[in-house]
């Protein structure tokens, strides 16, 4: 399950649907909010709202995670450097919007079954994804380096976002990367799925429940008329949907 290694705040499911709201996000679902279309939502609806937020140069390939050909009398033991992550920015759901600097993250645990989401999301400045393991004070010290005199704009969005909430480290994480939520469309087909599956059980439990009553009624009906009626005969007949018995004479 993916891990992340990110610096940021949290903020409330409350306010977040608040924002949402308030905004007029279609688009987004405020009970998981990394989905690829709630995520572009809400991060271009910041973009649109805070002008402080930094613009973010188009990405370009770090040489520290670059496939490497490895020396001839090189041992896998002396490479101790971290593979390259298997997911690629693009197919994470919190790292895929490259064109911004802000980062949604949401926690998740799959066992977990009483509440539909957690009661906060995170929103981040500085997010590593850990697919084996991390050096957190490697990645503190390169975020604070990096961040060297544009470290207020996450607190000004926190202000915005969540006043009061603290500014932090944190690891998170999401035991489900991707979580379908079926639109009406969906919904309704499933509804008229369930229906019909209902409708069908029904008919034939109707059926079965007529072709006993017919068979015990034939067979009362035969025993009734057996040792009294020894020249009479018992006729089944069907009409459309029903059956009927009629008792005639024999030929």
């Amino acid at each position: 399950m993916p891990t992340y290694l990110c610096h940021g705040f949290r903020w409330h499911r409350r306010a977040i649907r608040i924002y949402v709201i308030l905004n007029d996000l279609e688009d987004a679902a405020s009970n998981w909010i990394i989905g690829p279309a709630t995520s572009s939502s809400i991060v271009s609806q910041f973009y649109t709202s805070y002008d402080f937020l930094p613009k973010v140069a188009p990405p370009q390939e770090d040489e520290s995670v670059s496939i490497k050909a490895k020396k001839d009398n090189e041992h896998l033991d002396d490479d101790l450097s971290l593979p390259p992550s298997r997911v690629a920015p693009e197919n994470d759901g919190v790292l895929m919007h490259s064109w911004s600097a802000v980062k949604l993250l949401e926690e998740y645990d799959p066992e977990e079954t009483v509440t539909p989401c957690r009661p906060y999301a995170y929103v981040a400045d500085h997010v590593v994804r850990i697919d084996l393991s991390a050096d957190v004070a490697g990645e503190m010290a390169k975020y604070y380096e990096k961040m060297a005199g544009e470290d207020g704009w996450i607190v000004k969005l926190r202000d915005e976002l969540q006043k009061g909430e603290p500014v932090r480290w944190y690891v998170v994480v999401c035991g489900d990367e991707v979580r379908d939520f079926p639109g009406m469309s969906d919904d309704e087909e499933s509804e008229e799925d369930s229906t019909s599956e209902f409708q069908k059980n029904k008919k034939g439990a109707q059926h079965r429940d007529l072709t006993n009553t017919s068979g015990q009624t034939s067979a009362n009906l035969s025993n009734l008329v057996s040792p009294f009626h020894r020249g009479y005969q018992l006729q089944h007949h069907r009409h459309g949907g029903h059956r009927t018995m009629q008792l005639c004479r024999r030929d």
